[in-house]
């Protein structure tokens, strides 16, 4: 593992029923988004079919929002090492994302608060911006995401921070 976000990412997988509709490679009609680093950014190359469109050719803005959120989501974990809760999503719909391209999302700027992270994303056909996102995530403590995913998770996600602080 070269990152703790690889890492965090093999453990969502561990869990019992993990399915991300973004990301997860076992979810038959999910994005299956391959998101990887690169430097100071995270991005995800895809290409969406009709079965993901509005109108016809285009991709839906709700799934452009999901792709959004998902590349913000590690984007900020990585710069935070916790998890955040997407409390706010700010979406300008720029042009027109048609099926059946090469598209890529990548994150932008990241502005830490206290408690709260911002996140800028950016869905690009070749170098044009067709949508730009603004995200805000509330910062988790830790005992909250043993709350929420158990005390096994937890553990796990202890250990995979230590190896990063």
């Amino acid at each position: 593992m070269n990152n703790i976000c690889e890492e965090l990412r093999v453990l969502f997988k561990s869990i019992e029923g993990y399915n991300c509709f973004a990301c997860s490679p076992n979810n038959e009609i999910g994005l299956n988004l391959n998101i990887v680093q690169e430097k100071d950014h995270f991005t995800a190359s895809f290409v969406l079919g009709n079965l993901y469109s509005g109108f016809p050719g285009i991709i839906h803005g709700g799934i452009q929002a999901t792709i959004i959120d998902e590349i913000g989501f590690w984007a900020m974990f990585e710069e935070v090492k916790t998890m955040g809760f997407t409390t706010g999503l700010n979406i300008e719909y720029l042009n027109k994302l048609e099926t059946d391209k090469e598209l890529k999302a990548v994150s932008r700027d990241i502005l830490i608060n206290k408690d709260e992270t911002e996140v800028t994303v950016e869905i690009l056909d070749g170098s044009k911006v067709c949508t730009l996102g603004k995200l805000k995530y509330k910062l988790i403590k830790d005992n909250v995401i043993k709350r929420y995913f158990g005390d096994s998770f937890y553990k796990s996600f202890l250990e995979i921070k230590k190896k990063y602080d």
